[in-house]
């Protein structure tokens, strides 16, 4: 037992250089610009004048603009902080799925997302680190490695647990998972961290055959493991006779987890493994530059 768990840790290991540059190369491919805010603030970029309030400081003043008239202003800056992105990714058997071996595996879709989102965000001055690991957030390499190194090798339940989820304030909080549980399990699970942060992505990766049950003749079915209910199987005969209320339930589980996520004010991201990462990036992307978080806005890439 030990010894193929060092094995496993060994393969996983091996892979690391191979994701981290995959994930370099998509994210350098995205990366355009500066991620600031338009908001006055203590950075170093001035953007615009106002007139001075009481409250302002006197230093603050722009003499030179206030000489050529009879008010006085205020030079004020971009505002330019330092967030904190943490990232969760499911890491269990579910995960090991692809129903071809020309597509990746769910997990290794994952991985390279949150490895992608990872090197965005420290490009823009961010830090990040796992959402369930000691670790402490960064900006630099080894960051970089440490969040690698975690997603990789730590396992998972379907769905974070209670104990893992106390994120500093205001952080942001990328989940990446097939999140096939109950969508009520969903929202009770993640209750904790709605309560430290609003700033959520709910990213859901799916394989294409999840989506549409593409197979004929016997199969068997396994449901989610979560701490509530243990994985069951169910054989099924003849799958062809399933097709239709299969894609059904799957649809109408996926728009009711696009709806809890909209009444979270959570923003929702589906990618199927057969699209290009870059494509669901270049959303995900567009929610960082923006800080769109307080938008609520959502969106799917399939």
């Amino acid at each position: 037992m030990i010894f193929s768990l060092r094995q496993k840790a060994a393969e996983e290991a091996q892979r690391l250089p191979d994701l981290l540059l995959k994930a370099d190369r998509i994210a350098t491919s995205i990366l355009s610009g500066e991620h600031n805010q338009r908001r006055s603030g203590s950075g170093e970029k001035f953007w615009q004048y106002r007139e001075y309030d009481p409250s302002d400081r006197p230093q603050d003043i722009d003499w030179r603009q206030t000489a050529k008239g009879d008010r006085v202003f205020i030079r004020q800056k971009e505002w330019q902080t330092t967030q904190t992105a943490l990232f969760w990714c499911q890491n269990n058997s579910a995960m090991d799925y692809h129903s071809d071996k020309d597509l990746p595996t769910k997990h290794e879709n994952a991985v390279v997302m949150a490895l992608a989102l990872s090197i965005l965000a420290t490009n823009t001055g961010e830090q990040v680190a796992a959402l369930n690991s000691s670790d402490m957030p960064g900006r630099q390499d080894t960051a970089l490695e440490k969040l690698a190194r975690h997603v990789t090798a730590h396992k998972t339940d379907d769905l974070p647990m209670a104990a893992d989820m106390n994120p500093a304030k205001h952080s942001t909080v990328f989940l990446l998972g097939d999140f096939l549980a109950p969508v009520d399990s969903i929202k009770d699970r993640l209750k904790n961290l709605k309560e430290r942060t609003e700033n959520i992505v709910l990213i859901q990766i799916l394989d294409p055959a999840e989506l549409t049950l593409p197979f004929d003749g016997r199969g068997i079915f396994r449901t989610p493991e979560t701490s509530a209910a243990h994985s069951h199987e169910y054989l099924i005969e003849n799958i062809e006779t399933i097709r239709s209320a299969y894609r059904d339930r799957i649809d109408g589980h996926n728009a009711a987890l696009s709806e809890l996520c909209r009444k979270q004010g959570w923003h929702y991201i589906r990618h199927s493994t057969d699209v290009p990462v870059s494509e669901s990036l270049q959303a995900l992307w567009g929610i960082m530059r923006s800080h769109s978080v307080h938008n609520r806005a959502g969106g799917n890439a399939r």
